[in-house]
């Protein structure tokens, strides 16, 4: 059984809840960037020519702020779409990239060799709950900085139609996410971001680990982000749930 909550308390989420798996979820599928200027700070060796919005909900086929190795930031549009690709819908299928088959799948292959990228980051969210009451979650960093997601992009052309997309890496959940999921998204900590960036096959490979449970934290977001298209600062607010009204006979 999940943890109670008592009435007008904020659920927050720690290893060992116990909370329910979720049914059938992509990994990961929403995410924030709440506050790109804090970049900077954090990566300080990232350069951006041109600003990027608050965004509380990114979903698949939307821009996202990304870094390759040259350290620029630049936007892609999630959702991978291989140069050899006939249709572009096909991203919208490959917003996940698993770790293990990366150097096997021919959707993945090419970019793990020489088009690895960093995709930037505050939150993501996860779903828990049956069908008909599932409950939204936020997984940040213990002390809300932003972080980067190991990613992977491509370059599509077909007449005059031109794409830059990209996929986030996955591996095995820490003890924060098992309850929720089997998988969870890379997130590069240290040096992991610079072997991810600039080294071979091999050492970015290496670089990918279930990141330190005990440097995240989580916490109930409103349910009004079952809707992909809600979009503010109501995303990233703990979600207090309200006392039910008491009736004549309590």
């Amino acid at each position: 059984m999940p943890p109670t909550v008592p009435s007008g308390r904020t659920r927050s989420l720690t290893r060992g809840t116990g909370l329910p798996r979720a049914n059938t979820v992509t990994m990961c599928a929403r995410f924030s960037l709440s506050d790109p200027g804090r970049l900077s700070e954090r990566y300080p060796g990232v350069r951006s020519r041109t600003p990027y919005p608050r965004r509380y909900n990114i979903a698949p086929t939307q821009d996202v702020l990304a870094a390759r190795a040259d350290g620029e930031l630049t936007t892609l549009r999630w959702g991978l779409v291989p140069a050899w690709a006939d249709d572009p819908s096909i991203g919208q299928r490959l917003i996940n990239a698993r770790v293990e088959t990366l150097a096997e799948k021919p959707a993945f292959r090419g970019a793990l060799e020489s088009r690895r990228c960093a995709i930037f980051a505050d939150g993501f969210y996860e779903w828990t709950g049956s069908k008909g009451n599932r409950r939204p979650l936020r997984f940040i960093l213990a002390d809300g900085a932003p972080f980067a997601f190991a990613g992977l992009y491509e370059r599509w052309k077909r007449n005059d139609t031109r794409l830059e997309t990209c996929t986030i890496v996955t591996c095995e959940p820490n003890a924060l996410l098992a309850s929720i999921h089997d998988r969870m998204p890379a997130i590069l900590a240290g040096d992991a971001l610079d072997a991810w960036l600039h080294g071979d096959v091999g050492d970015a490979l290496a670089a990918i680990a279930p990141f330190d449970p005990a440097a995240m934290r989580g916490y109930s977001v409103t349910p009004a982000m079952n809707h992909h298209a809600f979009e503010d600062a109501r995303c990233i607010e703990p979600f207090v749930e309200q006392a039910e009204a008491p009736t004549l006979f309590d």
